[in-house]
């Protein structure tokens, strides 16, 4: 993630540096303080760098574009990064919504210079910034969907315990931590699914969620499952399983 502080004021540009940097360290933000503020090397880097990143726009800033028209252009090559705007003009805010900037936060620029007042501003505004990207960059828990029929399942992966077939029928009974559920799909259309957890999909009528077994008597051919369930399998069955184990010792 880039930082970028764009202020054409020199004064106030360094000064905002040293302050927002101060702040995304003390947040342990991952960050890269980008050193281009002009907007065609803002463009031009933001093009380059894949997103989100936090930028820190003055709407007054006098170049060939303000900051307003600058944060329009970032969208097109960074439309989730976090816009704020650091200004004195608090008249043009509503110049920001009619250009559809989606700014994340306002910071006014009438107690720049006074840290006590102006930190607090900025440590406010990125830590909403902070929440957001928590959800951005949440990785969803894998899981498994079904449609049969009218019936629309989605469980987790990691509440599966294992998965049956139904002999005779094109059906299949998936056992969960709190319950099973008889769905009319085929085991194989099922076990494309299973592959992101630790799943064991190599005996023919059934799928196993490996972190639910308890204990596994190869002799008798017997699993135990975390629910009290035992499953049975043929000697020859159970060595897909041995087996399995065996590459992973």
């Amino acid at each position: 993630m880039k930082v970028f502080i764009s202020d054409d004021q020199e004064p106030q540009r360094l000064w905002l540096n040293d302050i927002i940097a101060a702040q995304l360290d003390d947040l342990h933000f991952n960050y890269e303080l980008a050193s281009a503020w002009q907007p065609a090397d803002v463009l031009a880097t933001v093009k380059a760098s894949t997103g989100p990143n936090i930028y820190f726009l003055d709407i007054v800033l006098q170049r060939e574009i303000n900051g307003i028209q600058l944060a329009s252009k970032i969208r097109d090559y960074d439309p989730d990064g976090f816009i704020v705007y650091v200004t004195i003009r608090d008249d043009m805010m509503p110049e920001t919504l009619s250009a559809m900037t989606t700014p994340t936060g306002f910071i006014s620029k009438t107690n720049m210079f006074d840290r006590d007042r102006f930190i607090p501003q900025v440590r406010q505004v990125l830590q909403v910034i902070k929440k957001r990207l928590a959800k951005l960059q949440a990785i969803p828990e894998p899981t498994l969907t079904i449609h049969s029929g009218a019936l629309l399942l989605t469980i987790k992966l990691t509440d599966i315990l294992y998965c049956e077939k139904i002999h005779g029928l094109r059906t299949t009974r998936i056992v969960t931590d709190s319950q099973a559920y008889v769905v009319h799909k085929n085991l194989n259309t099922i076990k494309a699914q299973l592959t992101t957890a630790h799943f064991f999909n190599d005996f023919q009528s059934y799928a196993l969620n490996l972190d639910k077994v308890v204990t596994v008597d190869f002799n008798k051919g017997h699993v135990n499952m975390l629910n009290g369930d035992c499953l049975s399998f043929s000697r020859g069955t159970i060595k897909k399983l041995r087996a399995y184990y065996q590459t992973q010792e």
